[in-house]
Parts: structure tokens; C-alpha cells; sequence
């Protein structure tokens, strides 16, 4: 199938959901599922918290679907939501997010070649043993590519706290990484 014809089909689908078709929205749910899950679990503390932002966020999408303007992608509409509601679910715990100081201290050098062999799913398991107010930052910064300004509106903080936050986030996951790639060496003793 050409992307043309990909295009025209999605945004026959997304027309259909704008008169509430069940059966456009299941296959808008279909075709956007991972690529929702994905978002929401860099976001979320665990996978079952991640499925309720994404219900959520899907919930958000049809239902706000009549605001979007087909001249721009629906992806990166789509995105935004999933990003907006994995950050408002964040604000629920408002009392997660306070600062917290990264006490630990890992002085240890962590080269490319030792996470090299990981995979996606381990990094992303390593992101989530982060702290929320951190783990937020981090990935609005290091993975949607936002800038500390932006960040400190979405999540109503001072843009110094954005950028202190993702030096503590930064730290605080070259120990997780340090202490995960020890555990994996002793496993393989």
C-alpha cells in the first residue's frame, strides 16, 4: 500500500470517528496502540499505570477528534495528547513530584560498551526506577525534545528546576544503570 493511499485511509477513519463510528475508533485504537503504549510507559511507574494513561489519552482523542485539523499530521496530534495525559496523570500525584534530592552517590565510569547489549525494554524498565518529578523531565527533555521553558509550563515548575531536575535525573540513572549492569554481572557468575 503507497503512503498516499495509507494517508487516505487514516483520514477516512478519522473522519469516521468524528461521527462517532465504533468501528473506526476500535481501528484508530488498533493501529495507535503501541505507539501510545510506548509514550505512556516512559511516563509511567509501572505498566499498569501506563495503560490507564493511554485509556485516558485515547479517551481524550475521541472525544476532542472534532478539533482536529486535518492539515497537520494526526500522529503528532495523537502525540501530544498521549504526552499531555501521561503529564496530567503525573500531576494527580502531585505529592510524587515534590523535588527529592538524589542522595546516592555513583562515582563509577559507565561506558557506551557496557549498554551496549541492552535492549529497549531494559532502558526503558531503567527510566521508570526513576523518581516521577525526574522521570517526567527527563524524558520531555532527552526524548520529545522539548526545551526547559516548555517543560516548566507543562509541568509548573521554574525552568531552573526543569534543568536542575534532569541533572539529578541523569545522575540518578547512571547509578540505576551502574547498579543494574552489577546485578546482571553477578547473574552471570
Amino acid at each position: 500500500m503507497t503512503k498516499e493511499k495509507k494517508e487516505a485511509e487514516l483520514l477516512s477513519l478519522i473522519r469516521r470517528c468524528k461521527r462517532y463510528d465504533r468501528s473506526a475508533q476500535f481501528e484508530i485504537y488498533r493501529r495507535f496502540h503501541r505507539f501510545g503504549i510506548g509514550i505512556c510507559l516512559r511516563y509511567a511507574k509501572t505498566e499498569e499505570d501506563a495503560q490507564e494513561m493511554l485509556n485516558e489519552a485515547f479517551y481524550r482523542i475521541f472525544t476532542k477528534i472534532k478539533q482536529y485539523d486535518e492539515q497537520y499530521t494526526f500522529v503528532a496530534w495523537a502525540r501530544t495528547i498521549f504526552i499531555h495525559t501521561a503529564i496530567d496523570e503525573l500531576r494527580k500525584q502531585k505529592h510524587d513530584l515534590n523535588t527529592e534530592e538524589a542522595t546516592e552517590k555513583h562515582d563509577k565510569l559507565i561506558t557506551d560498551e557496557m549498554v551496549d547489549w541492552m535492549n529497549a525494554q531494559e532502558v526503558a524498565f531503567l527510566v521508570r526506577q526513576l523518581p516521577p518529578q525526574y522521570r517526567a523531565v527527563y524524558n520531555l527533555h532527552e526524548v520529545e525534545g522539548y526545551e526547559h521553558q516548555e517543560i516548566g509550563k507543562m509541568l509548573n515548575i521554574s525552568t531552573g528546576t526543569s534543568k536542575s531536575n534532569l541533572a539529578r535525573a541523569r545522575k540518578k540513572l547512571e547509578g540505576i544503570v551502574y547498579d543494574y549492569l552489577k546485578q546482571s554481572d553477578l547473574k552471570e557468575l
